[in-house]
This record gives structure tokens, C-alpha cells and sequence, in this order.
């Protein structure tokens, strides 16, 4: 893929994770577990009051301010959606959050300072990124020495992903391009990082499921009742595409999980 398609298909997922249709399935925190996974992420990043933390494709700014608020940090958030900085930009002001800004940019090729960050952290995205090596380099080099970096992420065993769910809601739902437990862990190692702890947190994705189906099914309802045309798509199948994913997560084929790597000394 060369740069023109990599800026398109980046636009595509922006305007995805940006769309009514996201906000509607996910609510603002667009990853399994919510800002409970987020503040345990934080935790286990060691995060400490006046530390400098970067949020990569922090999306509405829903983890950033968070963090902000739970660690006392100051948190940078970059994103790819011009909408999406533009909602968490509102919510920073509203909520007076000044430990929190947000920069449009691309986290693939990070616009921050080098050697400035004590904690770098990203939720449900590493797996849509094209070059995860090269990003989890440039995420190192912006570490301090003994930095960490913070990776929550779905966990897709090789060649499981169903040609069914290769789509609009395997986007939606991280899978399309996610990694298995060890390549995440090979990943963060061959980026310069030390891999310091891997935590299973897969029973988030049932809860998520759990609350995609009912939201998907309401909407759908509310669509036929209204008389709009729906027509067979993956929305429309989306009860028997949720169903799939629950079985690959009892197979154990799918999951989510938690990695934090430290920059080594």
C-alpha cells in the first residue's frame, strides 16, 4: 500500500470510529472494558501526578481526560479525525480540564517530542495500524528511559478471522488486522521495550458484545418501525456476526488484552 492509499484508508477508518453509527454501538470510549480498563492501564504504566503522557488515536478524548483527571498527569492526545480532536477540544473546555490538549495528527507518524513522555498508552488501535513495527520504534523513542508504554488491544489467533467479519463490523471491532498474544509481546520487544506485564482482560468483549447486540438490535427496530429501506448488508446481519464472535472468544481464538512495555535504560 503506498502513502495515497495508506492517508485514504486512514480517512475511511476516521470517519468509521467518527460516525453515528460507532458512537451509537460504543459510546465515547470506542474499546472494551471503558474507562475502567483505561485507569487500570494507567496503573499498571505507573503513572505518577505532573508525569507527560501521550494518547495515540485518542479519538473524542474520552481516555485522555481521564487519565488526566484520575493520575493528575498532563496528557496529549493525537488524532487522525479533524471531528473527532474538534468534540474532545469542546469536552477538554467544558470539563476545565487543563491537563489535557489534543492535536490532529497521525499516531503512525507521531508529531511529538522525542525522549519528552513518562507514559505512552493506546486503546483498541495498534492492531489497524499498517506498520506496527515502526510504530512501536518511534512510541520508544519517545519514551524517557524507564518510560512505558501501555497497549490494550484485541488478540486474534493467525488466519481465525471469518471472511464474514472482514468488514465494517471487524473494523469496528478491532479485528481485521489485530495480532495474537505473542506478537504483540514480540512487537513490543523488537520496538526497544521491555515487556513487564500481559493481562487477559477477554471477558470485556463479552460485556461489549453484550451491549452491541441490544444497541445494534434497537436500532434496527427503530429503522423498520420509521419505514426506512434497510437493506442486507453487515448491520443488518449483525445478530448472527456478533453470535460468530462470541464463539471465537469461547474457542479462545479471540481476546482482549493488556501489555505494558518499559524503554530500557
Amino acid at each position: 500500500m503506498n502513502l495515497t492509499e495508506q492517508a485514504a484508508a486512514k480517512a475511511c477508518c476516521a470517519e468509521l470510529y467518527q460516525s453515528d453509527l460507532a458512537r451509537l454501538v460504543f459510546g465515547d470510549t470506542l474499546h472494551p472494558g471503558g474507562l475502567g480498563l483505561t485507569n487500570r492501564l494507567g496503573r499498571l504504566m505507573a503513572i505518577h501526578p505532573g508525569d507527560w503522557v501521550a494518547d495515540l488515536a485518542s479519538g473524542r478524548g474520552s481516555s485522555a481526560l481521564a487519565m488526566s483527571r484520575v493520575f493528575h498527569c498532563n496528557v496529549i492526545g493525537v488524532e487522525f479525525g479533524a471531528v473527532a480532536v474538534t468534540q474532545a477540544r469542546d469536552s477538554a473546555l467544558e470539563s476545565n480540564a487543563s491537563g489535557a490538549c489534543f492535536v490532529r495528527g497521525d499516531a503512525e507518524y507521531i508529531p511529538l517530542r522525542s525522549g519528552r513522555f513518562d507514559a505512552v498508552f493506546s486503546e483498541c488501535s495498534i492492531s489497524l495500524f499498517s506498520d506496527k513495527p515502526a510504530t512501536v520504534r518511534q512510541i520508544a523513542d519517545l519514551l524517557r528511559p524507564g518510560g512505558r508504554f501501555g497497549l490494550s488491544d484485541v488478540a486474534l489467533d493467525t488466519g481465525s478471522l471469518p471472511s464474514e467479519l472482514d468488514g465494517t463490523l471487524g473494523q469496528l471491532l478491532c479485528m481485521t488486522n489485530a495480532l495474537d498474544v505473542q506478537g504483540y509481546q514480540e512487537l513490543l520487544r523488537d520496538g526497544g521495550l521491555d515487556l513487564v506485564h500481559s493481562e487477559d482482560a477477554s471477558g470485556e468483549i463479552i460485556k461489549t458484545l453484550d451491549e452491541v447486540e441490544s444497541k445494534l438490535a434497537a436500532f434496527l427496530a427503530f429503522q423498520r418501525m420509521s419505514g426506512a429501506v434497510v437493506e442486507e448488508s453487515q448491520l443488518t446481519r449483525s445478530p448472527e456476526l456478533v453470535a460468530k464472535v462470541r464463539e471465537m472468544v469461547s474457542a479462545e481464538k479471540l481476546g482482549y488484552w493488556l501489555f505494558v512495555g518499559e524503554k530500557r535504560l
